[in-house]
């Protein structure tokens, strides 16, 4: 195979890792969009991206054990079939049933694309060009993972929420067309040519309900039957896996693999990093569309930092490497998103902006660290077993951004509680306090604040106080002689001047509650962040007496 054909059949690849990515984020801030196209709430529109995620993260490992089995490049060749066909049904679905199905569609074509861009590039160039693949490849899954707001924000506004799914039939066919000419086949030589079908059941339902509980947990509420049901059940049959895997003589996972320290290292690391990343893409594209009051468009940009830093910095991080070592890097990566994480609990009303700024700067500086950690965890395995080791890096890739999810969208549901009653106790307060307002008013403002929602300020706007006070003004005004009138006008226009610094103060109030909101959940995952560093010192490969890398898993 010529030079053009290698670089032709990597486009293939890197197209199709760069899609299944970004499709896991892309739909996000377009969900409002959709919500109004199929005439639904936000839990019923929030299934068009669980519909994707649930078969991505189920269905990620026993694909990539069938296409050991089969050729990965013909199960390459009918994920982009799968994945393209689906794309242009999300476009033309008509409901919002529809549009579900084919996102589930959508994402068993990503579960079979997303673990064979290794194998198969090792296939291509060689176990010698593995340094370089795997930074490839790992820089664009993170470029990917962090592009999603931007492209889907700038695709939403220009051509609306279709564009989205249109925007990829193009790509497909390019991956399609350069893969079957430039792949070559490739299988695992070293296994049975069968399928373990209890094994892929166990896992599939196991993964896929521990998907479902951890995305859905908040909205079904973690006590629910459904909840628990799925929680009792997923662990069941996770736990039958492991037992009948661990007595089978063909099992679908390698256990053998996760003994290799550099790759379990490794793939901790990586899912410690989505952790910290998925967080922002998350709980900021509400603060900046909902509370400070952007645009799609303007969020998608702003949330772009990161993907902008991470595609900029990304071949300085693999020099780094190369010269110091996957440990360094790993050091670096859990210190980056930790930091950045940390940043954003000390967000208010006055530093927003530049603390957002600040934060999206080195986390993007964290999520391209990551790259060279594709590397670190394919090194000291053999060529046979990269496509389930692949597999399994992106499996719990999928569930730790899964995971993020369920905590924060948790969390911020509790504390968002916590921060209305907060708010409605502390302008209660600043109300009795006040020495200009009459005590009827007084009244009159509190029973209107412990009766109203405080997240929204449609039901105690300026306009509306203003339009009370000037009916109860002409009432009063009415029944009173000529030369009162005045006074009471004076009285009415002090009064009214009071109370608009009360509901400027009310706004400060709630937006200074809902920043904590955010300050505490991105605490939290800070915290478990760092935690990442015990996985540090684990991220070198054995040695040998000579001073040489030695693979420890050799088939």
């Amino acid at each position: 195979m010529n030079k053009k054909q290698k670089v032709l059949a990597f486009i293939s690849l890197a197209i199709a890792c760069f899609l299944t990515v970004l499709d896991s984020t892309i739909v996000n801030v377009s969900l409002p969009s959709m919500a109004d196209y199929f005439n639904t709430d936000i839990t019923g529109i929030s299934w068009v991206s669980t519909a994707y995620l649930i078969p991505f993260s189920a269905l990620l490992i026993n694909f990539s054990k069938i296409a050991d089995i089969f050729g990965r490049k013909k199960l390459f060749i009918i994920g982009l079939i799968v994945f393209g066909t689906s794309s242009i049904l999300c476009g033309l679905s008509t409901s919002l049933s529809m549009i579900i199905i084919f996102r589930i569609m959508q994402g068993i074509g990503a579960a079979i694309l997303a673990p064979l861009a290794i194998p198969l590039g090792i296939e291509l160039f060689g176990k010698d060009a593995m340094s370089k693949l795997a930074i490839a490849i790992g820089m664009i899954i993170s470029i990917a993972a962090a592009s999603g707001p931007v492209v889907g924000g700038i695709l939403n506004e220009a051509f609306g929420f279709k564009a989205i799914f249109y925007v990829n039939v193009p790509f497909i066919i390019i991956s399609l067309i350069f893969g079957a000419q430039c792949l070559t086949e490739c299988y695992d030589r070293t296994i049975e040519k069968r399928i373990d079908f209890i094994g892929s059941i166990l896992l599939a339902y196991g993964i896929g309900a521990l998907t479902f509980f951890l995305v859905k947990g908040s909205s079904y509420g973690w006590g629910s039957t459904k909840i628990v049901t799925l929680i009792i059940t997923s662990a069941i049959s996770i736990i039958a896996f492991l037992i009948y895997e661990l007595r089978s003589k063909n099992p679908m996972i390698e256990f053998k693999l996760f003994k290799i320290r550099s790759f379990t290292s490794s793939i901790i690391i990586v899912g410690v990093i989505f952790f910290a990343y998925m967080p922002i893409s998350y709980l900021m594209n509400f603060y900046l569309e909902n509370q400070l009051g952007y645009s799609v468009l303007k969020s998608g940009l702003i949330l772009g930092i990161v993907s902008g830093v991470s595609f900029l910095t990304s071949p300085i991080f693999a020099i780094i490497s190369k010269r110091y070592g996957a440990r360094i890097i790993s050091l670096l990566a859990i210190i980056f998103v930790s930091l950045g994480d940390l940043m954003l609990v000390f967000m208010n009303n006055s530093n927003n902006m530049e603390i957002i700024y600040g934060a999206f700067i080195v986390v993007g500086l964290g999520v391209a660290s990551t790259s060279p950690l594709y590397k670190s965890a394919f090194d000291e395995i053999s060529k046979d077993k990269n496509g389930l080791a692949s597999g399994i890096l992106n499996s719990f890739r999928q569930l730790t951004a899964c995971l993020a999810i369920a905590l924060v969208s948790t969390l911020s549901s509790y504390y968002t509680t916590q921060a209305i009653d907060n708010s409605k106790n502390r302008i209660i307060e600043l109300v009795n306090n006040n020495t200009v307002l009459e005590d009827q008013v007084k009244s009159t403002i509190i029973d209107k604040i412990q009766t109203a929602d405080t997240s929204k300020n449609t039901s105690f706007s300026k306009d509306i106080v203003d339009k009370l006070i000037k009916d109860k003004e002409d009432t009063v005004l009415a029944s009173n002689p000529d030369k009162m009138k005045p006074s009471i006008e004076e009285n009415f226009n002090t009064q009214t001047k009071e109370i608009h610094k009360i509901l400027d103060n009310m706004t400060v109030i709630k937006n200074d509650e809902s920043n904590k909101v955010y300050n505490k959940c991105f605490l939290l995952t800070a915290i478990i962040a760092i935690l990442g560093l015990a996985a540090v010192p684990f991220n070198k490969m054995k040695e040998t007496e000579l001073g040489k890398t030695k693979p420890e898993f050799v088939v």
